[in-house]
């Protein structure tokens, strides 16, 4: 043991400092009953942390799930110094199976009857909810059980109530039911990974209710009310997924390109029921360039305890969300030296949204997903930690906008040759006497076009750019000035080749 001292720990984010540019500005569509900080005429909030969110009522205290109860019937009150212990068979926070002693209770002489034998009992529960939480209330000689509601619907299957009798007393287990899930728990696990992978992050949160047909034209309403700024998106739809979802996604996508407010959107949907992964669709035939599909999720911690007890998938959303807002435009979330998704408990052990772990998969299958397009997390040899597979987009391999990197390069590049070309809509444009552009008109809307594109080389999200102007084209004629820009794009080593071998001599 080391010496007595007092030990400081330096903190990260408290005076808030504001990062540079946009590009980490994020949004996260959820659909269900409104938490408390939001109404019907406002339900898009913009958060700098999940404190800010927790008092928008967007929290993990189960309050919105129902508390599944279960009871013991007396039936007849033994004898003296007869004992019944009450446990419950469960799983702790982690989703470890634990078995909770909700205590034990001698008769005595002044228990009478079975209903005084029911009181005690309840009492005895009672006096150790502190410890196990669980309560229990008496109704003439029905001990009623109720669980933490934490545990959503896990115990509504089987036989978790457990009683052991020594002795004659009696009576009739009733097993848990009616337990409903937290989807507040669920969304404050989503916000909480997003902030802890980027602390500096502003999210825009839209809770909207639960449709009957998904269009997804909550994202277009969430973009206009952050006026353009969203960068990434998240949509979490805790229903089943379905391929044609990321299809509808696509199309507001478009729209809102043709608005001049791109962004990139993460979807995740429910695919518990899926035990064959194979059978998923694969992305690469579709051509939903602006949408990614995650399929990752954590195995031995918070993300696990929720899929138990909620018993759908709930993915690795937030994080992946958090990694793109943290990464440069030009960045692979997959860059092994900076991506490391394990906080060193969640998403340590991980898994697909199936429950299917990661180590139990083979390398074919892996591989299979990998081809499909969906976004997950491995695990590599020689190294600590998880990491994303890549960053697929859902559209062929062989487009230009297969990788979301792609997507927010270009973006980037879009939004600010807009920003700097808008004030020059309707501008003159001075002419030589044969027609052509002068020089000069030429060089000066070459300028405003390369101003933020010189920005992103130095920001090593461009390897390089150029800006061509004809100088002949008849802008007398058309009123259109014709710009030709062209990006090389800041490359990325997905694939590593070394030759080696052995020589006579070097």
């Amino acid at each position: 043991m080391a010496l007595n001292d007092i030990i400081f720990i330096k903190g990260q984010g408290g005076l808030g400092r504001p990062l540079e540019g946009e590009d980490y500005i994020s949004g996260m569509l959820l659909y269900g009953s409104l938490p408390s900080g939001f109404t019907s005429s406002d339900r898009i909030k913009s958060v700098g942390s999940i404190s800010e969110a927790e008092a928008l009522g967007i929290s993990n205290d189960y309050s919105d799930g129902t508390a599944a109860t279960g009871s013991y019937l007396v039936s007849n009150k033994g004898a003296d110094e007869d004992t019944i212990n009450i446990s419950v068979d469960a799983i702790n926070e982690v989703g470890i199976a634990t078995t909770y002693n909700l205590g034990t209770y001698t008769k005595v002489s002044a228990d009478s009857t079975t209903a005084l034998v029911a009181t005690a009992i309840g009492a005895v529960i009672n006096a150790g909810t502190i410890n196990h939480g669980f309560s229990a209330s008496v109704g003439t000689s029905t001990v009623t059980i109720t669980a933490p509601k934490r545990f959503g619907t896990y115990l509504n299957t089987g036989t978790p109530i457990v009683v052991t009798i020594v002795g004659t007393i009696a009576g009739t287990i009733t097993q848990f039911a009616s337990g409903t899930v937290s989807t507040k728990a669920v969304w404050h696990y989503h916000i909480s990974e997003f902030f802890r992978v980027q602390p500096k992050g502003q999210l825009y949160i839209g809770v909207y209710g639960v449709p009957s047909t998904y269009t997804f034209s909550e994202i277009q309403l969430m973009q206009d009310y952050a006026q353009g700024k969203i960068r990434q998106l998240a949509v979490f739809k805790n229903a089943v997924y379905a391929s044609a979802n990321l299809t509808a996604i696509q199309l507001v996508c478009n729209t809102l390109a043709g608005l001049h407010k791109p962004l990139s959107v993460l979807y995740a949907g429910d695919i518990k029921a899926v035990t064959d992964l194979t059978t998923l669709t694969d992305l690469a035939t579709l051509t939903a360039s602006n949408v990614s599909a995650v399929i990752g999720q954590d195995a031995a911690g918070q993300g696990n305890y929720l899929y138990i007890t909620q018993g759908k998938s709930i993915t690795c959303l937030g994080a992946t969300l958090g990694a793109v807002a943290f990464s440069k435009v030009s960045e692979d979330i997959a860059w092994i030296s900076k991506y490391n998704m394990s906080s060193g408990a969640e998403l340590d052990s991980i898994a697909f949204a199936n429950g299917t772990l990661i180590s139990a998969c083979s390398q074919s299958l892996l591989n299979t997903l990998d081809n499909y397009r969906y976004i997950f997390l491995i695990k590599y040899v020689g190294i600590a930690g998880s990491y994303f597979n890549d960053s697929h987009c859902a559209i062929a391999l062989t487009s230009d906008y297969a990788y979301i990197e792609n997507n927010r390069t270009i973006d980037k590049a879009i939004r600010g040759i807009y920003s700097s070309m808008l004030p020059n809509l309707n501008s003159p444009l001075v002419l030589n006497a044969d027609g052509t552009l002068t020089d000069t008109t030429v060089a000066y809307f070459t300028s405003q076009a390369e101003v933020n594109l010189f920005e992103m080389v130095r920001q090593v999200e461009l390897s390089a750019f150029s800006v061509i102007i004809n100088p002949a084209q008849n802008v007398l004629s058309t009123s259109t000035l014709v710009i030709t820009v062209k990006l090389v794009p800041i490359g990325v080593a997905r694939q590593i080749t070394v030759n080696i071998g052995f020589t006579l001599s070097i």
